[in-house]
């Protein structure tokens, strides 16, 4: 993980720690030297429940600190950070806390633990800093996965037409974004896959992202597409009959794309920008209208005076809502092979015992096949490699048919 993607990921939810506590008066500075580092902390304590299942009293355990984590979390933001930022932000950190806890409490140590009858009670004491907000992300995304790009860009050049796979724009993308340390789909793979699956490819290209369309992406790894148009034009004429410029070139582009989600075909984010570029050289011209439009801090961003880059708001839409989706993903999950009875108990496994799974609605039965819809913290792939392992402990065989980035059939059946 390079530590660009991870300061911008960072960057994206570090208002939520903003603290909104005022200055020291001058007279107070000597006192606040000698004040001790833990002292400074955000410290608490917090209690967390959760129910025991078949006398599995491990995973109980484990559930109740997490549930006494993310309180802890929840109240010291709530006693530091404004109304709105939590509001808008706390949402998307409160998630990622319910998936694992993910570092966000640090030094922590527990208090007291203790069953009370089908009940487990933890309660812990930890330090919640703003420094966590790094390792956070980072421990996510090592569970999620770093989202890999492919880019998908109509050109107009120079007059030329170029198809996606190998455009000026999609390299000066990639250059760009590989400064943050993202991942894409290489240019090879992209044009290979234009020629021997064109109808798919193309049905990329214009944004739809239907089932054949996602099998296809994702077979090859790919979690995000970037598609859209992007032109650019003369304006030589202009600048020598305003400035007189006899010499110069004067181009401009323009790129409207958006980013789509390959799991839900969902968009996250969309932007149309402009910028001019000046040089001697016509294509050099082009070329640099492009980076320019995609440097803007509304687009994909640049680096600062210091060296650091900052990334634009299109980025960081893009990966929180990523991260958003990969909290709280909707699977959808055909059961074949239980009774009404045996399938009520099914889904209550499912709710208590299998760790990531945060809702769960059925929505279809028919017979002994039910259609339920689950929001797991993970990729389908987790959710089923997750109930195959616990198959057996939760009293049921299951036998997995085919697995799709959002979708799972099965055959259940109740062990005796």
């Amino acid at each position: 993980m390079k530590k660009g993607l991870i300061l911008t990921l960072s960057f994206i939810l570090i208002t939520v720690f903003a603290s909104c506590g005022g200055g020291k008066n001058v007279k107070d500075d000597k006192k606040s030297n000698s004040t001790t580092k833990e002292e400074n902390s955000n410290r608490g304590q917090a209690t967390g429940y959760a129910t025991i299942y078949d006398d599995d009293k491990a995973l109980a355990r484990d559930r109740a600190i997490d549930d006494a984590k993310n309180k802890l979390v929840a109240k010291i933001l709530g006693d530091t950070v404004s109304g709105s930022s939590l509001v808008e932000d706390f949402k998307l950190v409160s998630s990622v806390i319910e998936a694992k806890s993910y570092g966000l409490v640090k030094n922590d140590k527990i208090i007291e633990e203790k069953q009370d009858g089908n009940a487990y009670i933890v309660t812990i004491e930890g330090t919640v800093e703003t420094a966590a907000v790094e390792d956070a992300i980072k421990d996510a995304l090592n569970r999620y996965g770093k989202p890999k790009f492919m880019i998908l860009i109509k050109e107009t050049f120079e007059g030329a037409q170029n198809n996606p796979g190998f455009t000026v724009t999609e390299l000066k993308m990639e250059s760009i974004m590989g400064e943050l340390g993202f991942d894409f789909v290489d240019a090879a793979t992209t044009q290979e896959l234009m020629k021997k699956d064109k109808a798919k490819m193309l049905k990329a290209v214009s944004g739809s992202v239907s089932a054949d369309v996602q099998d296809l992406l994702s077979g090859i790894g790919a979690d995000i597409i970037i598609t859209g148009e992007s032109k650019t034009k003369d304006q030589s004429a202009a600048l020598k009959s305003n400035f007189g410029s006899s010499n110069m070139q004067s181009k401009s582009a323009i790129i409207n794309i958006k980013a789509i989600d390959v799991y839900t075909g969902k968009t996250l984010a969309s932007i149309s920008e402009n910028a001019p570029g000046l040089h001697i050289e016509a294509e050099t011209a082009s070329k640099m209208a492009i980076e320019n439009c995609l440097k803007k801090s509304t687009f994909l961003g640049k680096k600062d005076d210091e060296g650091s880059f900052k990334s634009g708001r299109f980025i960081s839409s893009i990966i929180k809502k990523f991260v958003e989706a990969a909290t709280e993903r909707e699977i959808t999950v055909l059961v074949a092979g239980l009774s009404t009875e045996e399938l009520k108990n099914f889904e209550n496994q499912l709710l208590n015992r299998i760790r990531g799974v945060k809702k769960l609605n059925e929505k279809k039965q028919e017979g002994k096949s039910v259609n339920l819809e689950v929001i797991f913290s993970g990729k389908t792939t987790d959710f089923r490699d997750e109930l195959t392992a616990k198959a057996e402990k939760i009293g049921f065989k299951i036998d997995i048919k085919s697995t799709t980035p959002n979708k799972l059939m099965m055959n259940a059946k109740k062990l005796k």
